[in-house]
């Protein structure tokens, strides 16, 4: 699987934990190369983010391939916060 090289994980120039309290519309997706992993984060306008983990295999690439998935909800202030710092730390 492919990791971004930046320790706090982005969507456009600003930081997740930024844009993660104040919403957005729409999905916001990161994918690995090999498509195996994906994650969509939704945010509800009311300060719930949902984050949704999908794997893929055996061949993530391909259109048949199996999907298993996990829906959690965050709260988008410190919830979030302690989530990038926690997976910073993880992937660092």
């Amino acid at each position: 699987m492919a990791w971004p090289r930046s320790s706090v994980p982005t969507w456009g120039h600003q930081p997740v934990r930024r844009q993660s309290f104040y919403g957005w519309d729409g999905v916001r997706s990161w994918q690995s190369l090999e498509r195996d992993l994906r994650i969509d984060a939704t945010h509800d306008g009311r300060g719930h983010v949902s984050l949704r983990s999908v794997i893929r295999g055996p061949r993530g690439c391909e259109p048949g391939a199996w999907e298993a998935s996990v829906v959690v909800t965050l709260d988008s202030g410190e919830d979030m916060r302690r989530l990038v710092a926690e997976l910073t730390e993880l992937v660092s």
